[in-house]
């Protein structure tokens, strides 16, 4: 829904970090140790929590049933700062159907609190009747792009959306050519063009929606040993920091409102006929 002038209700911003055990060398060949994958994502993790309260804006964190259950103390820090927790499924490299029930389980008992929200890893569909029949109100796992050997959803709604007794939430794309602005297009866009198609997204569509990953925020190009392509390990490290703390600002700027996704789609619910 776009947002008028006349519209007394600010943009908002839907700010997320797909919180998992590091599994990416997984991905190019290599294995990894989960003590030191856990170590990467509770790293990555706590630098973006810095970022979050030194700007005092809310975010929500799709985590993994594993890394919730080893990382309690990162968890706590999450929770303390006042960010939602969603679900991101149970094992990041191998998601099963039965991560939908089984997370939601994991994660209402470490939070000691309701979980509302999912997101597929790595956006792969997911089904919505199994997601409503666990009580998860919002589904976070469609990124509306075009993005060569991942995702081909040119089909889908750019914007918010219910289907059956479940709120989609996409990842924002902008509104002409539907041009990706995830998380690789932050590291990779001219930085003051990415913000300006960020921000007119925002006015355009009244909401902005976008993820990062904890080892985004880890200096990957000085591990060569995980075999991560330049096109995912470029500007990783300190200046993926320095330009999630611009985006956050770009935003703030244009008097945009930081809100969880459950604070959103509490709000979708109560505009549905």
């Amino acid at each position: 829904m776009k947002r008028t002038e006349g519209n007394r209700n600010q943009p908002v911003v839907l700010l997320s970090f797909d919180t998992e055990e590091f599994d990416l060398p997984r991905e190019h060949g290599v294995d990894i140790a989960i003590e030191r994958a856990m170590e990467v994502s509770i790293e990555g993790t706590s630098r973006i929590l810095d970022i979050l309260e030194r700007n005092h804006v809310k975010a929500t964190f799709f985590c993994t049933a594993t890394f919730a259950t080893l990382a309690p103390q990162v968890m706590k820090r999450i929770l303390d700062n006042g960010h939602e927790v969603a679900s991101h499924g149970v094992d990041h490299w191998q998601p099963k159907d039965s991560d939908i029930a089984e997370s939601k389980e994991t994660l209402e008992r470490i939070c000691q609190r309701p979980i509302h929200g999912y997101r597929e890893p790595r956006m792969f569909a997911i089904d919505d009747t199994e997601l409503e029949r666990c009580g998860y109100r919002y589904n976070s796992s469609i990124h509306p792009a075009y993005i060569p050997g991942r995702y081909m959803h040119l089909n889908v709604p750019r914007t918010p959306f219910f289907k059956g007794g479940v709120l989609q939430i996409p990842v924002s794309v902008f509104h002409i050519g539907r041009v990706p602005l995830f998380w690789l297009a932050c590291h990779h866009y001219p930085q003051e063009l990415y913000r300006k198609l960020c921000a007119w997204t925002l006015r355009h569509d009244g909401q902005f929606v976008i993820y990062f990953h904890p080892w985004e925020f880890i200096a990957l190009k000085e591990h060569p040993e995980w075999n991560i392509p330049y096109l995912i390990k470029h500007n990783a490290g300190e200046e993926m920091q320095r330009r999630l703390e611009m985006l956050i600002k770009t935003f703030k700027s244009h008097e945009a409102k930081f809100v969880t996704y459950t604070e959103f789609a509490n709000d979708r619910w109560s505009e549905k006929p």
